[in-house]
């Protein structure tokens, strides 16, 4: 898929998940202050920034399944790849520019879920449940297109969804660990900053090394 491709489908996606995001805001509205305010008479108040967060999420998630599911032709036959790494070999030994492309791109695409996650739910704030949940997504989003024939059930796509969910985790909490609200001393939120981070430095590592070799390669 093309660069322009995607943007092309993020930015009708994107219409569409606008679109999702009004009527179910409206539906909201109604809910809280027809029923929950005026006949239940609930003081609990509504937070726009939390309208705005679900907003985001809701439009993101839209984007995602048009790219993984919808936007796709389904195919008469069942794909599945289980080779770990396997697209990571190719990019090695023949720099396979698709295979490269699909690699950014599906870590891209799970690093808005990793941010976000955290800012919705409490919960979320710890790394493992993210991580749980990034991994739950990319699997269900797997089977779904192995069991509608719309893509390949591929273990690498798992692997670089969920490492994007990472690194949208770890760059979200560095805004909670130096929030004001934390009192934990500057070693404790660097050291902590750091272990998070790690996801983010093992995809610099790997890349630097697939750009080397791809200089190498090119020499001879």
């Amino acid at each position: 898929m093309r660069i322009t491709s995607i943007i092309h489908m993020a930015r009708e996606y994107f219409l569409l998940g606008l679109f999702s995001v009004s009527i179910g805001i409206s539906i909201l509205l109604i809910i809280y202050f027809l029923i929950y305010k005026k006949i239940m008479k609930g003081t609990k108040k509504l937070k726009a920034s939390k309208i705005l967060l679900w907003g985001i999420f809701l439009i993101y998630t839209v984007i995602v399944l048009g790219a993984t599911f919808i936007h796709r032709t389904p195919v008469m036959y069942e794909n599945i790849n289980l080779h770990i790494f396997s697209s990571y070999i190719k990019v090695w030994n023949r720099f396979s520019l698709l295979e490269l492309r699909n690699i950014i791109f599906n870590i891209l695409m799970f690093i808005p879920l990793g941010f976000v996650m955290p800012l919705l739910f409490k919960k979320c704030e710890k790394f493992y449940i993210t991580y749980f949940l990034g991994l739950c997504m990319t699997i269900s989003i797997e089977v779904l297109q192995l069991i509608s024939k719309r893509g390949i059930f591929e273990i690498d796509d798992i692997i670089n969804n969920t490492l994007g969910c990472m690194i949208g985790y770890g760059i979200v909490m560095i805004f909670f660990l130096f929030s004001p609200k934390n009192k934990k001393s500057l070693v404790n939120k660097v050291l902590t900053m750091a272990c998070y981070q790690i996801p983010v430095i093992i995809t610099i590592i790997s890349f630097s090394a697939i750009f080397n070799n791809m200089a190498r390669l090119s020499m001879k």
